[in-house]
């Protein structure tokens, strides 16, 4: 019976307890990812400063030790017993159960990652997520932070008109009424990303000289995957597809080009909605992208004003999107953390929840923002720390 029992817990250990505690350990982890990203941006909301953090390595095991002594044995006729016949002495048995999980972690806070941090995104990240089926209005509200609008002039001269730009804070309700207008006609005549090869001057290229062949053969230039804006008739309106410049369409460039000047290709575009102040002018918009630190920040003011900034509702050919708020995280004080919550954090004697239910966009948004720190990450940011032990 002893040996059966001890097997039968060994079994436990080793299949069931482990492999679940496996799975506990996923899905920490990922509860701890999305908290790191809500507490950061509550720490934007209130305007103070945000710190990132990462698992760099994670273990976890489980051990059971099961003994058992059989008793000591004496039989014969001279015993003490009152039967004559049997006597059993000592006998053991110990059982113990012992689980540990381990972690390290690390502060990123490396020049290049802030480098990364800091930096307009490039159209490159740009284009890896609009290409990862999230809306393009959620991507162009997160990373867009103005447009400037220049009107050209018919004889390709100098446009007399001072150029506008329009930002994208939902602080301001008239200005950003216009950026909103701007978004949506960006939406309906299928603005996207493309990506090219180019040139990539600062690699080193190889050699092709053959050293029997006296004659030098020219050198393959390296070439590296860069991004730009463009309109995608797939994505577009076809009423709309007229205002759009030839030139200015996905696949009208060559997939190879020369290096970019770290300027996108200007797309003219003319707008003949009648109820639009500049209609049948041909514009010229030239976007300003955000970094990583400022969407924080952008969210973060969002959360802070209370009140919901909703994307709008399209029906598009090749998208359909329903209007719902772009970051959705509830404030109350007497709100549990498990409480129907996405994820929650408490944070100055308040309770900060993204509801289970619903909030699509806001879980997407914890998904790029993760996504978007890992990008920035180098060799350098894994630390030599010590390990942090939990021990049940």
């Amino acid at each position: 019976m002893a040996a059966g029992v001890a097997l039968a817990l060994s079994g436990c250990i080793a299949v069931g307890n482990i492999g679940q505690r496996a799975i506990t350990v996923n899905q920490e982890v990922g509860s701890s990812q999305n908290q790191f990203v809500l507490l950061n941006l509550v720490r934007a909301a209130h305007e103070e400063p945000v710190y990132f953090v990462a698992f760099n390595q994670l273990g976890a095991s489980g051990t059971m030790e099961f003994r058992a002594g059989a008793p000591q044995v004496f039989a014969g006729p001279h015993l003490p017993a009152a039967d004559k016949v049997a006597e059993f002495v000592g006998g053991t048995n110990f059982l113990d159960n012992q689980t540990n999980t381990n972690f390290q972690m690390s502060l990123l806070g490396s020049k290049d990652f802030y480098s990364g941090l800091l930096a307009p995104l490039e159209l490159r990240d740009v284009d890896l997520l609009l290409n990862q089926g999230y809306s393009r209005e959620l991507i162009f509200y997160l990373v867009i932070a103005k447009a400037k609008i220049t009107i050209l002039p018919n004889d390709g001269g100098t446009s007399p008109f001072p150029p506008q730009v329009v930002y994208n804070d939902p602080s301001d309700a008239k200005n950003f009424q216009l950026f909103q207008y701007y978004i949506k006609e960006a939406m309906e005549h299928g603005l996207t990303t493309e990506t090219f090869e180019a040139p990539d001057d600062s690699a080193d290229v190889a050699d092709d000289t053959d050293p029997a062949d006296k004659t030098t053969k020219p050198k393959k230039p390296k070439l590296t995957t860069q991004a730009d804006l463009c309109y995608d008739k797939a994505l577009a309106l076809p009423a709309d597809l007229a205002d759009i410049a030839q030139g200015s369409f996905c696949g009208d460039k060559p997939s190879i080009r020369p290096a970019a000047t770290g300027k996108e290709t200007p797309l003219p575009i003319t707008l003949h909605d009648k109820g639009f102040a500049l209609h049948d002018q041909k514009l010229q918009i030239d976007v300003t992208r955000r970094s990583i630190y400022e969407i924080y920040y952008y969210l973060g003011r969002i959360i802070r004003a209370g009140q919901p900034m909703d994307l709008q509702a399209f029906d598009l050919p090749a998208e359909k999107i329903e209007a719902a708020p772009l970051i959705d995280v509830v404030t109350n004080h007497d709100l549990l953390i498990d409480s129907g919550c996405f994820s929650a954090v408490r944070y100055e004697d308040e309770t900060y929840c993204v509801p289970r239910e619903g909030a699509q966009n806001t879980k997407h948004i914890f998904g790029i923002l993760n996504a978007l720190i890992a990008l920035k990450q180098s060799t350098g940011d894994i630390p030599v720390t010590q390990t942090v032990r939990i021990e049940q």
